[in-house]
């Protein structure tokens, strides 16, 4: 066999295993907490929330994993408006309950089981609800072990908002590493995903990236588009949020999402990202 029909052969068969295998779509969306005073009455938590909500309608996410929704009105409103479909998991990040921002997760019941979950503080006792080394504010984040029901794959993922310092973001994501190796030993597959606060520059992401890939970059099907919009305010554009994969999980599609929903062209000052993968 030459090498061009070896080539094509390979090609051939790495097309046919993605073909069959089990393929999700990931989502990470920063919704804005709903305790703001926003310049534009339009951009307010109550008057955009039905926008937020018909977006996840649309988009219809196999996981979505959120930041800044204020545990009361925000999370319980997602998670309650999408509760025939979706299952859920997070806490208050003030208290480990019901208290301040969640960084939870919804999940599609019907493409997936969640087997196991959990949260921690991102801070130097990660166990109780704690700010992050030298933050202002509690920063947590959201795990949880699935498994794909139509395949029995088994995957991680992550989810957090970290601090807007650089020692807290570096630091942060040295400990989430840390927590990554004793959470999940056996090397499954893992998404990581969150507003990071911080850009891909960033040598906060140095003890990241050995183990884990950017999905913006290695997907074939990618952009560049800014996910804080900051209300429409271009000089303060920026790439902060982000969906990490390791390298068992092939990323088919990157998308930064500037529809208008409801009315709407900004549904929050960060707009939603999402991946489409398979293992």
């Amino acid at each position: 066999m030459t090498s061009a029909l070896r080539s094509i052969s390979a090609l051939l068969l790495l097309v046919f295993a993605l073909s069959c295998s089990p393929r999700l779509t990931v989502m990470s969306f920063n919704v804005r907490q709903s305790h703001a005073k926003e310049a534009r009455r339009s951009d307010n938590w109550p008057n955009r929330k039905e926008a937020c909500l018909e977006m996840l309608k649309t988009r219809r996410p196999d996981l979505v994993g959120f930041q800044e929704a204020q545990y009361k009105g925000q999370w319980s409103f997602f998670r309650d408006s999408l509760s025939s479909e979706y299952g859920s998991f997070g806490v208050g990040r003030d208290n480990g309950t019901d208290k301040g921002e969640t960084s939870g997760f919804l999940y599609k019941t019907s493409v997936l089981t969640l087997l196991d979950s959990g949260t921690f503080w991102v801070s130097e006792t990660p166990d109780v609800p704690s700010k992050s080394f030298d933050e202002k504010y509690n920063r947590s984040l959201t795990w949880g072990l699935f498994e794909v029901n139509k395949s029995g794959k088994r995957f991680y993922y992550f989810n957090t908002h970290l601090g807007l310092t650089w020692r807290s973001q570096k630091e942060g994501i040295e400990m989430i590493v840390g927590k990554m190796r004793e959470i999940n030993p056996e090397g499954l597959p893992l998404i990581f995903s969150g507003d990071l606060n911080t850009d891909i520059s960033s040598a906060a992401f140095d003890s990241l990236k050995p183990l884990m890939l950017n999905s913006r970059d290695v997907a074939p099907i990618t952009d560049d588009v800014p996910s804080y919009n900051a209300w429409g305010n271009k000089q303060k554009e920026r790439i902060i949020d982000f969906i990490w994969i390791t390298p068992d999980i092939k990323c088919l599609e990157y998308h930064t999402d500037t529809n208008p929903y409801g009315g709407h062209e900004l549904i929050s000052d960060h707009y939603p990202i999402s991946v489409k993968i398979a293992f």
